[in-house]
């Protein structure tokens, strides 16, 4: 059961993405879907790349002034790839999904809040949404709290 749980939640767009933690340049290294518009909106302390697919997903990844993707966030109509977006951060996820997993009864949303790992994500009427930031890198003077209520109001 277990295994299912990972391998549904591994299930792909497609899109090109850099994973949590990855340098900006790896974000440029990927070509997007046929249809894919990418955007930049420089912020002060990071930049937000998004890249907005023709069935309306929306991805987005947060880039502080070192370069690295210190976020990232999802509103798409197939599941994501979350071994590819949350990168090297991905077998923390992997063993609290796990855990949740084991718990009874249906199961709609996923929170972990890790040391350093923060990842919440959802589904409702097959749109599934979320992000997942890492605390180590997040900008100077950026509330997590805050960004996460822009981000997923």
């Amino acid at each position: 059961m277990i295994a299912l749980l990972l391998a549904a939640l591994t299930l792909t767009t497609g899109a090109a993405w850099a994973g949590l933690g990855e340098s900006e340049s790896s974000i440029h290294a990927h070509r997007p879907r046929a249809g894919a518009r990418r955007h930049v909106d420089q912020r002060p302390g990071y930049a937000v790349h998004e890249l907005v697919q023709a069935d309306g997903s929306r991805q987005r990844q947060y880039v502080n002034a070192q370069g690295q993707v210190f976020a990232v966030s999802w509103t798409a109509r197939a599941k994501p790839q979350l071994a590819e977006i949350l990168g090297t951060s991905y077998p923390a996820y992997a063993t609290a999904a796990g855990e949740a997993a084991q718990r009874s009864g249906l199961q709609r949303q996923f929170r972990h809040e890790g040391l350093d790992l923060v990842v919440h994500s959802g589904s409702h009427l097959q749109v599934y949404s979320g992000y997942a930031y890492r605390r180590s890198l997040m900008p100077a003077g950026l509330n997590p709290q805050r960004w996460a209520q822009e981000v997923m109001p």
